[in-house]
This record gives structure tokens, C-alpha cells and sequence, in this order.
């Protein structure tokens, strides 16, 4: 979870401002030069607050790059123009991340002006107000994901955190997907710690035979 959004000094908010008093501002005005130094306030901001963790696949990156991140809107500009700039509405999410999630769906909220600051309004895992671990078990980052809870399940299918059990080669051989979810859910319904790490084991185990 993001403990602390980005927090604009008094002149960037002025430029905020302005830009969204523009006639012709729109979902588009993001690609604007002169927002040039507002991104780099955003990037550098939620690159160093996550660790360089992707908040939904959690890949740790190891990099700063511009060319592995980019900068997420939770709520896509393209549906609340609004809040292209809102603190609570930005992340930075790995690419592959950010383009499967692209337009989606991700709240029931109709709210334009104002932002749905709570994690009731969102049907995935907000990075603001969502801690991750309640909803998704990750068995290893890359790999494996077992969704916990209904926004755990949303968010997998939402940022396409099934191309790696795809591109792992599961879902060819029914019996190691069933294998696989028997030991999930055995996983989750387990607190002795000694069966979690043998569990943990067998599942990554598996995920490494699948993709040789």
C-alpha cells in the first residue's frame, strides 16, 4: 500500500490548476510538453514510495528507468479528466501492468470532481487504499497469483496478472492447474507455518517444471 502520495508545492498546483481551467482540456492534455515537469515530480515521487514495486504484479524492477515505468492512472484519465493530476489517482506501474489494465473498469463510482477516497468504491486493489497481501497471495512475483478475496480475483484478471501464469505454460496440462489449485487452497486455509512452506514449495516447484 502507498502510505504517502506525491504532494505538489504551491507553484506546480497553480500550473495544475491552469492547465485544467484551458478550454480545450482533455484526456489528451496529458501529452503536453509543458507537463514535462510534473511527470518527472510524479515519477521520481512514487518510483523511490514503492520501493521500485510494481503495486499489482509486485516485480520489484530494481530500476528507475523511465522505460520500465509508467505513470498510472487508477481511475483512467480518458473516463475522469479531473483527476489526471489527482495525488490518490497516481501510481507507477510496470508496463506490461499499466497496458493490460489500460482502460478497464476499475470503480462503480460516477464521481467526476471530487475523488472516491475510499477503497468501497473500487473494485480492485486501489494502491492507496488496499493492502495487497489481504487480497492476493503471491506465490512467487512473475509466476503465481492466488486470488484471496473478489478485488484480489479483479485485479488479476483487471492487470492481466494471468499472462504469467500463461506464459508459464499452465492451462496446457489440466492436471498441474489442478494440482495447482488444490495446493492454494490448501495454502490459504492453513495457519500452521511448517505445511505453508512445504505447500510454497510444491507451487513453486511446480511453476518452474511448467515453464522449462
Amino acid at each position: 500500500m502507498i502510505i504517502n502520495a506525491v504532494n505538489y508545492s504551491e507553484d506546480e498546483l497553480i500550473q495544475i490548476t491552469s492547465k485544467k481551467e484551458e478550454v480545450e482540456f482533455s484526456a489528451k492534455s496529458w501529452s503536453d510538453s509543458c507537463l514535462n515537469n510534473l511527470k518527472v515530480i510524479i515519477k521520481n515521487h512514487y518510483v523511490a514510495e514503492q520501493n521500485t514495486t510494481c503495486p499489482y504484479c509486485k516485480r520489484d524492477l530494481q530500476t528507475t528507468h523511465g522505460r520500465a515505468w509508467d505513470i498510472e492512472h487508477i481511475i483512467p484519465r480518458s473516463i475522469a479528466k479531473n483527476f489526471m493530476f489527482e495525488p490518490l489517482n497516481l501510481c507507477m506501474a510496470c508496463i506490461d501492468c499499466n497496458g493490460a489494465k489500460s482502460n478497464k473498469k476499475v470503480t462503480n463510482s460516477t464521481a467526476r470532481h471530487r475523488y472516491p477516497a475510499h477503497s468501497n468504491s473500487f473494485l480492485f486493489v486501489h494502491p492507496h487504499f488496499d493492502n495487497y497481501n489481504d487480497n492476493i497471495l503471491v506465490i512467487r512475483p512473475g509466476f503465481l497469483y492466488v486470488a484471496k478475496t473478489d478485488k484480489g480475483n479483479q485485479t488479476i484478471n483487471i492487470c492481466g496478472l494471468n499472462r504469467f501464469y500463461s506464459s508459464a505454460g499452465f492451462g496446457a496440462d489440466a492436471d498441474t492447474d489442478e494440482r495447482i489449485f488444490l495446493l492454494a487452497q490448501s495454502l490459504l486455509n492453513t495457519d500452521n507455518p511448517r505445511i505453508k512452506k512445504s505447500i510454497r514449495s510444491q507451487l513453486i516447484e511446480l511453476s518452474i517444471k511448467a515453464s522449462m
